[in-house]
């Protein structure tokens, strides 16, 4: 029918260019194909981005949000929210068998890969060795929205254990704004006096929205 000779033609444009040469909702209704066999995946795509306010909000909805969209099947819901996780697990992967991250740059870009997308708030620290190195990175905390309680003996049971010559603290605000709070402040404030105790500097704080990043030490919050 009608339906498939569209489907056709947009394998044709994926196979000759790639996803690259399609719109937000365009990729969308092509991941549907897979799920929604006889409806109009155009539509459906619009529905998402509509409600969900764009792209990145459709990938970063629950399943149970999803499926209540005309048309969605619980399938398809389960895999568009599957899919921040799915490329979080591909970044981590690369770079595993990649070279080292490291310089400030390319550790900025890794931890909000591994951030992106997260529905609450989570409290990440990496450890670098002596030449600026990323050495490990973990999540210790998450929270309910934007509710992180830190506790210093993690981070610094984390440096021992991983030997580090620096540390660099990561938190999200799924809500919306970097700009920290003055609790973000003093907490930041606190960890440095007590990890500089045992002489493991720390070298920065990054707050992260899906959008932006706030640095501490780029903000001369760090002395």
């Amino acid at each position: 029918g009608a339906h498939d000779g569209h489907r056709n033609r947009m394998r044709e444009r994926i196979e000759k260019g790639g996803l690259g040469s399609l719109g937000d909702h365009e990729i969308l209704e092509y991941v549907l194909f897979h799920f929604v066999p006889m409806r109009n995946t155009n539509e459906i795509a619009h529905t998402l981005i509509d409600t969900f306010g764009g792209f990145s909000g459709v990938l970063n909805a629950d399943a149970e949000r999803l499926a209540e969209v005309p048309g969605m099947t619980r399938n398809a819901a389960l895999f568009l929210s599957a899919m921040p996780d799915i490329f979080r697990r591909y970044v981590a992967d690369t770079e595993k068998r990649g070279k080292r991250v490291s310089g400030r740059g390319e550790v900025k870009r890794h931890i909000m890969s591994q951030m992106f997308g997260l529905p609450a708030e989570r409290l990440c620290v990496a450890a670098f060795d002596a030449r600026e190195r990323l050495i490990r990175f973990e999540c210790l905390e998450e929270g309910e929205g934007d509710a992180v309680a830190v506790s210093a003996r993690k981070i610094v049971d984390f440096a021992l254990r991983t030997k580090a010559s620096g540390l660099v603290l990561a938190h999200n605000h799924p809500s919306g704004s970097p700009r920290p709070s003055q609790d973000d402040v003093d907490i930041t404030r606190r960890l440095a006096f007590v990890l500089a105790s045992i002489e493991v500097p720390l070298l920065d704080h990054y707050i992260f929205t899906d959008e932006d990043c706030f640095s501490f030490e780029e903000h001369g919050l760090m002395n």
